[in-house]
């Protein structure tokens, strides 16, 4: 009875949601399928390009439509207007692969990502001076609803290769997904704090990335003085860190170098070793900055007693998938206890948001 029960209500939440893609100008449902419309009555051919495939929309009156070719979640793609790419302002722009992106957003089965009507946390922007970097450095801070900052547990989370601080809360929509967890009692408050993992530093002269920076940034500048201001975190049993991609060689690094630090470690779509893809310009690291000596620290016997939660992931068409694979054997090797899992799907959005949503669910219990 109760599974039945369960069942008529996704049926029931699924209907919502194709009833508000109905009403929706851009995002058209007809028929089972879904369909994107766009106004640009001027152009005299437009296009949408998604992965390496172009598909044309047709013109009706002074619309343009095109039955969308895809039902996951969260899509990159690139408006075309007669043979030229442009950002459209009809649908979201979100960055990816250090560049604006569109992207269209369909419903996922759950829900969780979606506003609802809960009570609802904020966003703070922060900006500071860093002696680190000699850069301003921005921030996004969550804090949850109907709670005092002061006391509560904080999440330090990073995004990935060619994004930035407001990643996680544009695409990634984890201030939706934290506000909707809590009022469904599946976890207990706790802070985010978003920062700029794209960090640079002036080298002879020139402003290169130098990722490797954002560990001493993170320790010496973000903590304390976050901390101070909002009075969460504290001691080590209510700080965790995790990243995607990119941000997930920052977290590993930084939980090495300091695991007295953080209790909580999230490595989605997730490196353990330093080099990505071994080209120092791409993967952002300066030449002296350590190489894969931090990993030592998984040799110590006391390492698995660090942290309560060591989640690794990562999607099942995800490119780096061989990496990740490879990664196993030094985990193993060392002995770290793990939680591991596959998620289906590739290196971006679609695999990151459920990701989080499993980790949040594990951490400060």
């Amino acid at each position: 009875m109760e599974n039945k029960m369960e069942n008529k209500m996704e049926e029931i939440s699924s209907q919502r949601k194709l009833e508000a893609l109905e009403e929706n100008g851009t995002l058209i449902r007809k028929d089972g399928k879904t369909f994107l419309q766009l106004d640009c009555e001027n152009a005299k051919e437009l296009s949408m390009k998604w992965g390496e495939k172009l598909y044309p929309f047709t013109k009706t009156g002074k619309k343009w439509i095109l039955e969308l070719p895809f039902s996951t979640p969260v899509n990159y793609v690139q408006i075309c207007v007669d043979g030229q790419e442009v950002l459209s302002p009809e649908l979201p722009i979100a960055h990816g692969y250090g560049r604006p992106y569109n992207y269209i957003e369909l419903p996922d089965e759950d829900g969780l990502f979606e506003l609802r009507d809960v009570p609802h946390g904020t966003l703070t922007r922060e900006f500071y001076k860093s002696k680190i970097s000699d850069n301003w450095e921005k921030l996004i801070v969550y804090l949850p609803p109907c709670v005092p900052s002061a006391g509560l547990p904080v999440l330090y989370l990073q995004h990935g290769f060619g994004e930035s601080e407001i990643s996680w809360s544009t695409t990634g929509k984890v201030n939706l997904l934290m506000d909707n967890l809590i009022a469904a009692g599946k976890i207990k408050p706790f802070a985010i704090v978003m920062g700029n993992g794209m960090v640079k530093q002036r080298i002879d002269g020139e402003l290169k990335l130098n990722r490797a920076l954002y560990g001493q940034m993170l320790v010496e500048e973000i903590l304390p003085m976050l901390e101070k201001k909002y009075q969460f975190g504290g001691s080590k049993e209510k700080r965790g860190m995790a990243g995607l991609s990119m941000g997930s060689v920052q977290t590993t690094r930084i939980i090495c170098e300091h695991p007295e630090l953080f209790s909580e470690v999230g490595i989605f779509s997730g490196f353990l070793r330093d080099r990505i893809v071994g080209d120092e310009e791409h993967d952002g690291i300066v030449p002296k900055s350590g190489g894969q000596s931090y990993l030592n620290a998984m040799d110590d016997e006391a390492f698995n007693t660090y942290f309560h939660t060591f989640f690794r992931c990562i999607g099942d068409e995800d490119w780096f998938l061989p990496r990740f694979l490879e990664e196993d054997e030094i985990i193993q090797t060392k002995g770290v206890r793990e939680t591991r899992k596959i998620y289906h799907g590739g290196h971006d959005w679609n695999v990151w948001r459920p990701c989080f949503a499993d980790f949040a669910q594990m951490i400060f219990r």
